[in-house]
């Protein structure tokens, strides 16, 4: 059994895996990821290392950057995207359950809609 402790640490972590699962179609590197979520470079190559030993996502050098993506043959990809998409619903979508939410979660939802109603240009 894969160990996903590592998984669990931080909101930096939360932010990547809403990037890599949800907003992304294509595999990104460490600085668009860290400009995408508004993290130093090295925060986010810290995190992306805790998902790498997860084997939750994948690596591929392209020069001299380094490119992630989320592992499609990954055990618990697809249980850690349910997992990430319910932590990041707002009470409203999730059918009238609203305890466990917090006035934060509340903001940042509002800040950043669900992946499912975001648009990519």
């Amino acid at each position: 059994m894969q160990d996903i402790t590592p998984l669990l640490r931080t909101a930096t972590l939360k932010e990547l895996l809403i990037e890599l699962f949800f907003l992304s179609d294509k595999p990104r590197t460490l600085s668009d990821l860290a400009r995408a979520i508004d993290v130093d470079q090295t925060t986010v190559m810290r995190e992306v290392n805790r998902l790498l030993e997860t084997g939750v996502v994948v690596e591929e050098r392209v020069g001299r950057s380094r490119t992630i993506a989320i592992d499609p043959s990954s055990p618990i990809a697809g249980p850690l995207r349910r997992l990430v998409r319910l932590a990041h619903e707002p009470p409203e979508a999730a059918s009238g359950r609203t305890e466990g939410f917090s006035p934060m979660h509340a903001e940042r939802a509002e800040r950043r809609p669900l992946p499912s109603s975001r648009r990519r240009n």
